[in-house]
């Protein structure tokens, strides 16, 4: 058996190997596909924003795994939440289901060699068969789930001081544009999130999208709701002819009023947080550390009067 499934796991390899080199062999032959790479590639240079660089040939390979699968229905919602995980390569959902089908075979194929290995029973069929490509495959998607919040949370954090650089770069003369590529540079040792965001805006404005689609498309990024309320306070500013710069102070202090009142409701809850590990692991310890002298005493007494 263990044979078999290193054949196995040998001829898979050489396969998609295979494959990835015949697929970049037609691309290097095809000078139409050369000269959009190139453009892509000169594109990506010259922007902050890491899009449309070449992946490395371990991506391409897992991308190439997850090629074959056929297309859900669910397509533009696995890209939506990666894009808001910060992936936002063309290949990225690709990758991902790639990524799913590996650990879904990686695990339990890992488990036999190290039960083979070690010479130790394998245990329960069900638990290498089913429960252990189940969570192999649900791993990556508690990965992304991870980093999503890990990115909003940055985000979040770094809005209300980027908030207040707009402010500044408007009440100074700059126009919508330029405020966002100067806050989103000066920004950057903040939240390098945040910097990418604004840049990105920055250049959609700049390649023909309205600046209300732009900031249409931040909002949907992100995926923070303090984000989906500045785009509507911009939209609306933008359509009524009010001041850009008292609307962004005004939001820029409701923002940060917010954010203390999370950082208040997060220190109350830490008490109720930490009922349940004083019961379950402090009170039992300090249970043992006072009454276990005296229950000590209490069995040498009764051994003693028999």
């Amino acid at each position: 058996m263990f044979l078999l499934l290193i054949s196995v796991l040998i001829f898979a390899a050489v396969t998609v190997a295979a494959y990835a080199v015949y697929t970049r062999t037609v691309t290097e032959r095809n000078p139409v596909l050369l000269r959009l790479r190139d453009l892509k590639m000169l594109h990506a240079d010259t922007s902050s924003v890491a899009y449309g660089r070449r992946p490395p040939l371990m991506l391409r390979l897992i991308a190439q795994i997850g090629g074959f699968l056929p297309a859900a229905d669910g397509a533009d919602a696995m890209r939506t939440g990666l894009v808001r995980a910060g992936y936002r390569r063309a290949d990225a959902p690709l990758v991902f289901v790639g990524c799913k089908i590996l650990m879904a075979a990686a695990m339990p194929i890992g488990w036999i060699v190290y039960g083979a290995v070690a010479g130790r029973p394998l245990g329960n069929v069900a638990l290498v068969s089913v429960v252990m490509p189940f969570a192999g495959f649900y791993l990556p998607t508690l990965f992304i789930g991870y980093k999503q919040n890990q990115r909003r949370g940055e985000i979040l954090s770094s809005l209300p001081d980027a908030l207040d650089l707009m402010v500044v770069c408007v009440e100074a003369g700059l126009g919508m544009g330029a405020a966002l590529q100067r806050v989103g540079i000066e920004i950057r040792l903040a939240s390098r999130q945040l910097s990418d965001e604004l840049a990105l805006v920055n250049h959609e404005m700049q390649t023909g999208i309205s600046r209300s689609d732009a900031l249409r498309n931040l909002a949907e990024r992100t995926g923070v709701e303090d984000v989906y309320a500045l785009v509507a306070m911009l939209t609306q500013t933008d359509k009524l002819g009010t001041s850009i710069a008292q609307s962004l102070r005004a939001h820029a202090e409701s923002m940060r009023t917010r954010r203390r009142q999370r950082a208040e409701q997060m220190a109350r809850k830490a008490s109720i947080k930490l009922a349940f590990p004083l019961v379950l692991l402090i009170f039992p310890a300090l249970m043992v550390i006072i009454l276990g002298p005296a229950a000590i005493q209490l069995l040498k007494a009764l051994s003693a009067d028999r």
